[in-house]
C-alpha cells in the first residue's frame, strides 16, 4: 500500500482532454486545478500561434514553474490536479518528484485528435501544430507508473477510470480528502 497522491498530473498532446479530465477529477477530489498551458510565457504562446513548433529550450522555463507548481503542492500537501503536455519522458522525471505524484495519460488516437482539435475554439495550438506533438511525444514507460486511460470514454467514466486505478494502491482514496 502507498500514500495516496497529492499532485495529479494530467499528460497527453494537444486535444487528449485533458484540460476536461484535470476539472472534472479536482472537482471529484474538491482540490485545486492548474491549467500547465497558462504557465507558457507570452513568447511560446506567440511561436505556436506562428505554428512554429516549440524546443527543449522554450519549454525549459515553463517546465520549471510547472515543477515549482508541483513542489509547492507536495510541500504544503495541497492536493492539486495539474495540466501538462510532458511530452518527453525527461520532462515527467523532472515533475515526478516522488511518490505522492501521479502521472495519468489520457490515451487517444491521432486521427479523433485531430478532429478534436478541429473542433476547438480559442485556443493558441492549431490543428496543424498537432504532428510536432505527436513527434516529439515520447511513450509512456512502465518505469513512470502511470496511469493509462480510454480516451475515448465519456469524460465522468475517464474520472472514475483514474480513481480506480489508484484506489487498487490507495483504497484510502475513496475517503473524503480532509480523512485522507
Amino acid at each position: 500500500m502507498r500514500d495516496c497522491p497529492i499532485v495529479w498530473i494530467i499528460v497527453g498532446v494537444a486535444g487528449s482532454g485533458k484540460t476536461r479530465i484535470g476539472r472534472l477529477l479536482a472537482e471529484k477530489l474538491e482540490c485545486d486545478f492548474l491549467e500547465g498551458d497558462r504557465r507558457h510565457p507570452a513568447l511560446n504562446i506567440a511561436k505556436m500561434l506562428a505554428q512554429a513548433p516549440l524546443t527543449d529550450g522554450d519549454r525549459t522555463d515553463w517546465l520549471e514553474a510547472m515543477v515549482a507548481d508541483v513542489q509547492r503542492a507536495v510541500d504544503g500537501r495541497y492536493e492539486t490536479v495539474m495540466t501538462c503536455s510532458a511530452l518527453k519522458l525527461a520532462y515527467r522525471k523532472k515533475l515526478r518528484l516522488n511518490d505522492r505524484v501521479q502521472l495519468v495519460w489520457i490515451r487517444v488516437s491521432e486521427a479523433e485528435l485531430q478532429h478534436r482539435l478541429t473542433q476547438r475554439e480559442s485556443h493558441y495550438l492549431s490543428p496543424q501544430m498537432l504532428q510536432s506533438q505527436l513527434d516529439t511525444f515520447e511513450p509512456i514507460e512502465s518505469s513512470e507508473q502511470a496511469i493509462v486511460v480510454d480516451g475515448m470514454q465519456a469524460p465522468r467514466e475517464i474520472v472514475d477510470d483514474i480513481l480506480a486505478q489508484v484506489q487498487r494502491q490507495c483504497p484510502s482514496i475513496a475517503q473524503p480528502w480532509w480523512e485522507r
